[in-house]
């Protein structure tokens, strides 16, 4: 996974949608976490090594359909977020 490419949708400040059209945005990067701001206003993270271990899976041709299934077979670290990312990015679809 190009980190850089990651760390750049904290720069671009567009919104992302999860899966259930929930608006939320990449704020904050560093080489471990992002920082996501929701619709709400709160902020959470999501964890470098479990997106690389979800793209992992995914080369490996485990299915990635939804959040749920990242929540079952990556990590419950903000699932809905960190699948709509990895949808970004094209790993998921």
């Amino acid at each position: 996974m190009d980190w850089q490419t990651v760390r750049g949708l904290a720069a671009i400040q567009s919104d992302l949608l999860t899966i259930s059209g929930e608006r939320f945005r990449i704020v904050g990067a560093t080489e471990n976490t992002l920082t996501l701001e929701v619709g709400s206003g709160r902020r959470h993270t999501v964890s470098r090594v479990n997106l690389e271990r979800a793209i992992e899976l995914s080369r490996r041709g485990e299915i990635l359909a939804g959040p749920s299934d990242y929540r079952n077979k990556v990590a419950d670290d903000r699932p809905a977020y960190a699948w709509a990312i990895l949808r970004e990015l094209g790993y998921v679809g």
